[in-house]
């Protein structure tokens, strides 16, 4: 059964190529307006994506994207790799070359009936509601919570001895592949890295660095691709200039450094490895004694603890893409009485608590000294 969006995709059949072709070759292409599809149909929200190989399509749920998703398939446009479309709420297409055995977005789970959407139950929740309540937590307080998360308490001592350049190289690099653990990232990943970082003792250039870090991934699951990501991360202009840099230089082009390195990794700056790699960095800004970077423009990044909490709170969730708006309208009102905080402070919050129960999240706060936060934050969450 067609789709009465197949004829508006039909006909940009050349500019859907376009872009696939400056995926293929830049990781991310340029955006194109696609607001004439409005013709088509009416929709509450026109955000979509979904995932197309030359074996199929996956993820796509809304109608009209998973309208372009077989018709790309059909066409035969995708000769080899996988790609994501993803059609903003300001009605912007864009495609994203994503890694072969990378797991950026999960399936949603969800029904896969190609011509009928999903449509669940509308939710009432208001992000002021979460918002309102973390605007009583000190700043000190948001700061003592960056510094419990695994990153930071286990990779901190490095930093003098590296010197701030070679330890930013670093924790964008552990960052980076920072995905598919053998356990949980505070006993399986960090201490593991830095065992092998302190035998090892400070690497002299890059391909030490690179040559150090491989004796862990080699261990670790993806292998292949994890040591293929460190090798395009290391031998890259990113990291040369980030090898010698200083703090307040990396302050000053944090954003820029964020577009840079999703084009060096060939991946989308909202991919969760990527936004994650960023908050790595900006944990190694924090921990050189640098506030005065902008982290507000990346989005949290989405991984299993921050979308069950997400969900918890009552938010539909149909794909990372819904997480990552509702976590950044209530960054928005939280920063209104709380301009210091960013998402680095609120990706640790949401990341420890994710999956605590009600009254372990109650005893996180207390240990805090905010007991009357965790109680009212417990009663917002579902289970």
């Amino acid at each position: 059964m067609a789709s009465k969006y197949d004829e508006y995709w039909i006909n940009r059949l050349d500019a859907v190529s376009a872009l696939i072709q400056e995926a293929q070759q830049n990781g991310i292409s340029r955006r194109i307006d696609v607001s004439d599809i409005t013709k088509y149909g009416e929709r509450k929200s026109w955000y979509g994506d979904v995932v197309v190989s030359k074996n199929g399509i996956s993820k796509g749920v809304t109608a009209h994207a998973r309208s372009l998703g077989r018709i790309v398939f059909s066409k035969g446009l995708i000769k080899e790799g996988k790609f994501r479309f993803v059609i903003g709420s300001d009605l912007k297409l864009r495609v994203e070359r994503l890694e072969v055995g990378e797991v950026e977005e999960p399936a949603s789970p969800f029904p896969r009936d190609p011509y009928k959407e999903y449509s669940p139950k509308k939710t009432s929740y208001d992000p002021n509601s979460i918002s309102t309540i973390l605007s009583a937590i000190p700043t000190e307080i948001w700061n003592i919570i960056v510094e419990k998360e695994p990153e930071w308490r286990y990779m901190e001592k490095l930093l003098e001895g590296y010197g701030f350049g070679r330890f930013a190289v670093l924790m964008l690099a552990a960052g980076l592949n920072d995905f598919q653990l053998k356990g949980k990232a505070e006993v399986a990943y960090w201490p593991k890295i830095r065992e092998i970082l302190e035998r090892s003792g400070v690497p002299d250039s890059l391909k030490d660095l690179e040559r150090i870090l491989s004796r862990f991934y080699r261990n670790e699951r993806l292998p292949e691709l994890k040591l293929r990501r460190l090798n395009r991360l290391l031998s890259s202009r990113l990291a040369g200039d980030l090898w010698s840099a200083k703090p307040d230089d990396v302050a000053k082009d944090f954003l820029k450094i964020w577009y840079k390195l999703a084009n060096t990794m060939r991946q989308g700056r909202d991919a969760k490895t990527i936004t994650f790699a960023m908050k790595c960095l900006g944990i190694a800004l924090l921990m050189a004694g640098k506030t005065d970077f902008s982290f507000e423009n990346i989005p949290i990044p989405v991984d299993y603890r921050v979308r069950e909490f997400t969900k918890r709170l009552g938010v539909t969730v149909r794909d990372d893409e819904d997480v990552r708006e509702f976590w950044n309208e209530v960054l928005k009102e939280l920063r209104k009485s709380r301009p210091e905080v960013n998402m680095i402070h609120l990706d640790s919050l949401v990341w420890q608590i994710g999956v605590l129960s009600k009254p372990e999240i109650v005893s996180y706060f207390e240990n805090l000294g905010l007991r009357e936060v965790g109680e009212r934050i417990a009663e917002l969450v579902r289970w």
